[in-house]
């Protein structure tokens, strides 16, 4: 986006996943360590590792506000189609996506990352998605950068 965000936000994995990625790099450097030597065990883990963060760190969805619309991971919502918003928890998210839910919401889900959210309801007859859903370390961050900047 061009013009400055009201809120910006990366969905980095928690320290728990972080620790889930060091443990299955150690694990596959020491395999190849004890079946190659020492010496591609340490080629291992340094290829893996670096591969592992550059990943993550190139998937990690952003979430921006800003007086253009709502910017989640990619995609650009412009605020004269939402309707409506709220932040959603972590059951709320559940019931959102478990039986009998909607197939058309566009949703962008980190559980592993943050475990609430934020429901926006379109009020746009063109979209194919009657709501996004998304998640967020702060949704109450989100959702009152969007009430400040929808009032503007």
């Amino acid at each position: 986006m061009t013009t400055a965000s009201t809120y910006r936000e990366r969905l980095l994995p928690s320290w728990g996943a972080w620790l889930l990625v060091l443990g299955l790099v150690l694990m596959l450097s020491i395999a190849y360590g004890a079946a190659l030597g020492s010496s591609a065990g340490w080629l291992v883990a340094l290829g893996t590792g670096v591969l592992a963060v550059a990943l993550i760190l190139l998937t990690a969805p952003v979430i921006a506000v800003s007086p253009t619309g709502l910017q989640v991971q990619g995609a650009v919502l412009p605020l004269s189609s939402i309707a409506e918003f709220e932040v959603i928890d972590r059951d709320g998210i559940a019931r959102l996506r478990g039986p009998g839910s909607d197939a058309r919401l566009f949703v962008s889900l980190r559980p592993w990352s943050a475990p609430g959210g934020v429901l926006v309801r379109l009020d746009d007859p063109e979209d194919p998605h009657p709501a996004w859903l998304f998640t967020s370390r702060h949704p109450t961050r989100v959702t009152a950068a969007l009430a400040a900047t929808m009032s503007r």
